[in-house]
């Protein structure tokens, strides 16, 4: 992931296992520094009953160190910090991707080692239109000193760009637990990213897709408001972002 700010609005949408579905939208604020820890900052934008919560995500610098996270509760006025496994690893606002995921999104170099196992081909939508791109097949390997949640898995890596095409993520059990399907890539501030993502949890047998809605260039972010103690008087449309 490069460095820099980011601000965008997505939107989850959820399919549950029993066949109930919801929807949710979602702000959020990233930086990214060389020598700081990568800061996020999500803001629930609906339903209007969650409007107000916040998410805050600091990753250290250090591999071996986990990141911290909080949770701010609207409603109550109150900053929890999410300190145990259980929550750490729960499924982000009742989706399939998990909280302590958040920070590091589809960036795997840092946290595991690479064996490149060949070459696949991974069609999809790419730069507006239906593409076939050639990828590296990579087998990842949890680093000694890394906190993950999956110490093994499978990437998919567009030969051209080095983006990932696809990630399958295997758990401590040896069970494949969770694949990440990007698509829909499109050129933003220079860069290759996806508009949609869906990650699915194939134990559970849930689906979260989540797509871009805005994108917006603001800058540099302030450090401050990455801190639990401003979470209070944070406010999205400061920065731009649609409701």
């Amino acid at each position: 992931t490069a460095l820099g700010s980011r601000v965008s609005r997505l939107d989850f949408d959820i399919a549950n296992r029993d066949g109930t579905t919801l929807s949710r939208r979602f702000a959020f604020f990233s930086k990214r520094a060389e020598g700081q820890p990568d800061r996020l900052l999500v803001y629930f934008l609906a339903p209007e009953l969650e409007r107000g919560t916040i998410f805050l995500s600091l990753d250290p610098v250090d591999p071996a160190e986990p990141s911290r996270i909080w949770l701010f509760l609207s409603a109550l006025g109150q900053v929890k910090e999410l300190v145990s496994d259980s929550d750490r690893s729960a499924g982000f606002a009742g989706s399939s991707l998990r909280n302590d995921q958040l920070g590091s999104g589809l960036d795997y170099g840092e946290d595991y080692t690479g064996e490149l196992l060949g070459q696949e081909t991974i069609t999809l939508r790419w730069l507006g239109a239906e593409r076939s791109r050639a990828a590296y097949k990579v087998a990842l390997t949890q680093r000694p000193e890394a906190e993950v949640d999956f110490p093994s898995g499978t990437v998919w890596v567009d030969v051209e760009t080095f983006v990932t095409l696809r990630g399958e993520l295997v758990n401590a059990g040896g069970q494949l637990e969770q694949v990440l399907t990007p698509d829909d890539f499109i050129e933003f501030d220079g860069k290759l990213e996806p508009n949609v993502i869906a990650v699915e949890d194939v134990l559970d047998g849930g689906r979260t897709t989540i797509t871009v809605q805005q994108r917006l260039d603001v800058g540099e972010l302030p450090d401050e408001i990455f801190t639990p103690e401003a979470l209070s008087d944070f406010d999205p449309a400061d920065f731009g972002v649609e409701g």
